[in-house]
């Protein structure tokens, strides 16, 4: 994760397994960036697996950004992400112009 400080946008890169075991260190990630007043962009593009806990954690996370006023957007969603998105029934964050990845 890089974050070039308070107004700036963080990238994080997330692990291959955004599923149940890894939603701690997800979580603990994103919170270290909307703390430090920056805004985020999550690049999904390697995500190989993805749980109903990876959608819990993005949403609430999009909710906290969106309550300091940062900026919040996801990158190149895999098919995993996508499918864990419509299992769960919840909107993909961006979708409307959200990068689609080919994996």
């Amino acid at each position: 994760m890089s974050n070039a400080g308070a107004g700036a946008v963080a990238k994080v890169d997330l692990w291959s397994d955004c599923a149940l075991r890894n939603a701690r260190s997800i979580a603990s990630s994103l919170v270290d960036v909307v703390n430090s007043g920056s805004g985020v962009a999550i690049d999904c593009a390697g995500i190989e697996q993805a749980d109903i806990t990876f959608v819990q954690t993005i949403v609430s996370a999009e909710r906290s950004f969106a309550a300091r006023g940062l900026p919040f957007t996801m990158l190149a969603a895999t098919e995993s992400v996508r499918s864990a998105f419509e299992r769960a029934g919840v909107t993909l964050p961006g979708a409307s112009h959200f990068a689609q990845s080919g994996n």
